[in-house]
């Protein structure tokens, strides 16, 4: 009689060699089979969505080995039981057609990057020189609108003309980019057809200091002049006042016609001057007004010139013929 112990030994064994067998080569029923496929399944795509994320960062080295072995298990004909397995063959076709090409985009983001690196520092340049140029052209446009100004003088002009400068400077500082940024060329380009028109303004402003410092202010001094002329006594003396009068006001109403002509908005307007304003149109009108009256005098004077020196010729030639007579009679 077999001792318990030993029986229930004996078919603990027995059981464990009838699984061994069926296991290792006897017939498998579907649900078995199945169940190995999904395991398979489960296994591949825990595999193929790590070999993804590798692909993703384009690491081809770490990939490869990954979609492999997914490949290894995918190819056991119990797969096909899953599901799953018509979607896992297309996940790791198309992760196996993309490895070759992994190095090649790697590269190409690698360029796009650094490229989207330099767009921003010259995008980051560009903003600060365009900022420099702004600030100083804001400069301009304060000072230029100040040679509108009733007061506008010397030191006027001369902060413009300091202010253009500065922001020529300025763009100088910035030329090299230029180059680099057609958006940035474009602006700097128009910055300078601002500093033209600015330089044109500066100009006509300038004339117009020059004007009133010249001509307008010789002729404000005529009148001194004339009454001193009405005082002198000697005729060539008085002549040559009321020339330099008549020639003063002449210079006046000439320039102040080519200031209209260059600066035709002050016709009507006053000069942007210390003092009393006074309108252009009457200043080049008054002058030469002033002018015609002093030429009637230059010319009565000039005519007793003419008359005087008739005289004093007849009178010379008359003592010479005397002396002669004189001569005459002593021999």
């Amino acid at each position: 009689m077999i001792p318990p112990r030993t029986t229930s030994r004996t078919w603990v064994l027995l059981l464990l060699l009838t699984v061994a067998v069926s296991a290792c080569g006897g017939p498998r029923t579907k649900q078995q089979r199945q169940n190995d496929g999904e395991q398979r399944t489960d296994e591949a795509t825990l595999l193929l969505n790590e070999a993804e994320q590798h692909v993703r960062n384009l690491d081809a080295a770490r990939a490869a080995p990954l979609l492999a072995k997914a490949e290894e298990l995918l190819a056991h004909p119990d797969v096909n039981l899953s599901p799953e397995a018509e979607m896992l063959h297309s996940q790791l076709a198309e992760l196996k057609a993309r490895l070759p090409h992994l190095g090649e985009e790697k590269i190409r983001r690698e360029k796009a990057a650094a490229a989207e690196r330099e767009r921003k520092e010259l995008e980051a340049l560009v903003e600060k020189q365009r900022d420099v140029v702004v600030e100083a052209m804001f400069a301009v446009t304060e000072a230029v609108d100040a040679l509108a100004g009733k007061d506008m003088g010397v030191e006027q002009v001369a902060a413009a003309q300091e202010a253009i400068q500065r922001t020529r400077e300025r763009l100088k500082t910035g030329k090299e980019l230029e180059a680099r940024s057609a958006d940035y060329a474009a602006s700097a380009r128009n910055t300078e057809r601002r500093l033209e028109q600015a330089e044109e303004k500066v100009g006509r402003a300038r004339r117009v200091i020059d004007f009133v410092s010249g001509p307008l202010g010789e002729s404000r001094e005529a009148p001194a002049l004339e009454k001193k002329a009405r005082r002198e006594k000697d005729l060539e003396a008085r002549l040559s006042l009321y020339t330099e009068v008549r020639d003063r006001y002449r210079r006046c109403g000439t320039e102040a016609e080519k200031l209209l002509m260059d600066r035709p908005e002050l016709a009507r307007g006053t000069l942007p001057m210390r003092g009393r304003p006074m309108a252009l149109k009457a200043v080049a009108t008054g002058c030469k007004k002033k002018a015609g009256l002093i030429q009637r005098a230059v010319l009565k004077l000039e005519k007793a010139k003419v008359k005087r020196d008739k005289a004093r010729a007849k009178l010379e030639k008359l003592k010479a013929a005397r002396e002669k007579a004189r001569a005459r009679k002593k021999r």
